[in-house]
């Protein structure tokens, strides 16, 4: 399947020419008017292709194409259009992008497909604005509830559902994704594997699951200068002390495992007073349900053994999880398929990043295509894939949906 890389550049330049940072980065938080510009563009193209648009209560906005069986299951594919706040170009972009140009061509083409081809733009897939991440997908999947997101706030006070209803994308209930025949996510890699390794393409087999962890440490606030250190209960001495062991027994506990401290916050954040408290978060991910448990446990008694040496005492919650996912190996092996024929170079990977894939693959079959990061950047304005690699992988999602046409995925 050929597609037309002219318009799909035209439309990444369009999306991509909102809200640029000074260093050239992104800034299409969730539901905010760069963000709602992006899904107006995008209802647009959904609309010129003849697709049939809705949008779900959490503010996904559904394309859907009709196929020639009214009784063959859909599929769907998906990702976001949302950033971080320093984003780059392609980060959930490329999925919508690719996903849209892949149905297009498949319906110049005069191809003869049975299910109904949707394609999603999740709301809230990066967290940047409303935390924890995946929130619609989260909500679709049973994860949270949709009391609960709507009443998220971010840092200015503003409310979730309050920010649907400005920018006019407060959907039903009854337009949310249902059942389908496969759910397909195009993604770049964003880490280093593919293109360190020379490969065009990633065939995706799962994702590492992800256990988000709010550490509080409580010690004693007192004088810089008249405390001896055998008396103090410094927290932030706890917490660093903490920090750098738990990265060390991640190491130990072996790959894939990986541990992130990505906030540490000390109050009352004076100079001359010794830190009463202190807040760090932990983010951990491993491949195996049984694995994530033990790293999780392990990671807790260690913190709390290091903080009673220090005299301090801590408060740890687990403010997110997502579980290890296995994707269908009915789609996995369409993908891989696809790719031989085109003659892409491509192998098998683990995604270590978080998607909307990963909670759809609770209650849908699902599948995923990586293309390269170069240098593995993601989340920063440095972020880039290869033109050529960003058409390869928009050709094999078509070329993907075609094989899923025909064939049998079990439930």
């Amino acid at each position: 399947m050929k597609i037309n890389e002219q318009r799909l550049k035209e439309r990444f330049d369009r999306i991509n020419g909102l809200a640029v940072t000074d260093e050239g980065g992104k800034m299409r938080l969730a539901l905010n008017d760069a963000d709602k510009e992006g899904r107006d563009l995008l209802v647009s193209w959904f609309k010129e292709a003849g697709m049939e648009v809705t949008v779900d209560d959490m503010g996904s906005i559904y394309g859907r194409l009709p196929g020639s069986d009214p009784d063959a299951l859909p599929i769907a594919l998906g990702s976001h259009m949302d950033t971080q706040p320093n984003g780059g170009p392609y980060d959930g972009l490329f999925g919508v992008m690719a996903g849209l140009e892949a149905i297009v061509s498949i319906k110049e083409s005069g191809a003869d497909i049975k299910s109904d081809l949707i394609l999603v733009d999740w709301t809230n897939e990066e967290g940047a604005r409303f935390v924890p991440p995946m929130l619609a997908s989260g909500v679709i999947s049973g994860q949270f509830t949709r009391e609960w997101v709507y009443d998220l706030k971010d840092v200015d006070g503003i409310r979730y559902e309050d920010e649907l209803e400005r920018t006019g994308y407060k959907g039903d209930e009854k337009n949310r994704l249902g059942d389908v025949k496969a759910y397909l996510e195009p993604h770049i890699e964003q880490g280093p594997v593919l293109d360190a390794e020379g490969h065009q393409i990633g065939i995706v087999t799962g994702a590492l699951g992800i256990t988000g962890l709010d550490v509080t440490i409580r010690g004693e606030a007192n004088h810089a200068g008249t405390t001896p250190m055998a008396m103090r209960k410094d927290a932030l001495a706890a917490a660093s002390d903490a920090i750098l062991k738990i990265q060390a027994n991640c190491v130990e506990f072996g790959e894939p495992a990986v541990l992130t401290n990505g906030i540490i916050n000390a109050q009352p954040a004076s100079k001359n007073i010794i830190p009463g408290e202190v807040y760090f978060s932990v983010d951990l991910r491993y491949h195996t349900d049984e694995g994530m448990a033990e790293l999780e446990k392990q990671t807790i008694a260690i913190i709390e053994e290091t903080c009673k040496a220090y005299g301090a005492t801590v408060d740890i919650k687990q403010y997110w999880r997502a579980k290890p996912a296995h994707f269908h190996e009915t789609i996995v092996g369409c993908v891989e398929e696809a790719a031989s024929e085109a003659g892409l170079d491509a192998i098998r990977i683990i995604s270590g990043a978080g998607h909307d894939a990963v909670f759809i693959n609770e209650v849908q079959p699902v599948g995923m295509i990586f293309v390269p990061s170069i240098k593995g950047m993601s989340h920063c304005p440095q972020e880039d894939t290869k033109w050529e690699d960003i058409v390869a992988g928009t050709e094999l999602t078509a070329d993907t949906i075609l094989k899923l046409d025909k064939a049998e995925v079990s439930r």
